[in-house]
């Protein structure tokens, strides 16, 4: 039995893979380093065991043919798929490439799992798919008003993930990631959180740019959380179908970040750059998470000002 992973060089996939590699279960990942990376590679089979339970491959989650060489080489027996284009503003500039990753890429995981009695596939969605809709907090059934492509391919992706597990008996599970932040999150790429952009440059005594006037509010959680959440979602017996809404239900302006990181870094003199909001960007976000407590069983999530000093 093994565990697949898309997007395993990446922020969130290279954390659910060390969790799993550190419990002795055998992890087969691939990536093509668009948006992850080598160190985090490098990483993963460096953690005890893995020379014996960790495999890797570089291949796009475009590429149906050699995905289905590793379908039949391993005993593959869940699919927890995170490959994608996690860029709002890409998808803007560039709706076509998005689209083929976001939604081609997931059907074609979806297919496979299907040709290969796949026990189930856990989808990383997104708080995307609810776009500006004004009622807070967002939980499982609040209205889905994407305000870019993103978001409407990850909402295509969560009725794909439903629509197999209806028609074809797959065992589906979405979860829609609230701001994701922890450890190995890239601040040079463009799919960063701000967080992770925020530190690196206030460490360095550099301005940070806030778009808009900085009240705009997010739902951050922190990466290993979402980690466990990710195999409890795999692993419990009852949740096939669901989808949940990943989130602490506490909200940070970024006003309220830019300050916090600030004093952390002893930065007292530093200013940010106020300039104008971007398209698509959300302005209020905050999660009702009391279906991952209530069914996932998890409610031990880390404190903001812990996870932060973690950085």
């Amino acid at each position: 039995m093994s565990f697949f992973i898309t997007g395993v060089a990446g922020f969130i996939g290279s954390h659910i893979a060390e969790e799993l590699l550190k419990s002795g279960e055998k992890v087969v990942g691939v990536d093509n380093f668009y948006s992850g990376t080598r160190a985090n590679i490098d990483f993963l089979e460096n953690i005890n065991g893995a020379d014996k339970n960790f495999v890797f491959y570089p291949i796009d989650i475009r590429d149906s043919d050699r995905l289905e060489d590793i379908f039949k080489r391993y005993q593959i027996s869940y699919v927890f798929h995170l490959g994608a284009i996690a860029s709002v503003q890409k998808s803007i500039d560039d709706p076509v490439f998005s689209n083929s990753v976001n939604v081609v890429g997931t059907l074609n995981i979806l297919e496979l799992s299907k040709k290969f009695n796949i026990k189930r596939v856990v989808f990383s969605s997104s708080a995307a798919v609810y776009g500006d809709e004004p009622n807070l907090p967002k939980n499982e059934l609040s209205k889905t008003s994407p305000i870019s492509p993103y978001g409407y391919e990850k909402l295509i992706g969560e009725y794909y993930m439903n629509i197999y597990n209806k028609l074809y008996g797959i065992e589906t599970v979405s979860l829609r990631y609230f701001n994701v932040y922890g450890e190995r999150q890239d601040p040079s790429s463009e799919y960063s959180g701000v967080i992770s952009i925020f530190e690196d440059k206030i460490k360095k005594g550099k301005t940070v740019n806030i778009y808009g006037d900085g009240l705009q509010y997010r739902d951050f959680v922190y990466v290993k959380d979402v980690a466990k959440i990710n195999i409890s979602a795999m692993l419990k017996d009852d949740v096939a179908g669901e989808i949940f809404a990943v989130g602490t239900g506490e909200t940070t302006t970024i006003l309220q970040l830019f300050y916090i990181i600030r004093d952390k870094y002893n930065q007292k003199d530093l200013e940010p750059n106020f300039i104008k909001a971007r398209n698509g960007d959300i302005r209020e976000s905050r999660s009702d998470n009391s279906k991952i407590v209530n069914k996932l069983a998890f409610n031990n999530f880390t404190k903001f000002s812990n996870g932060i000093m973690n950085l």
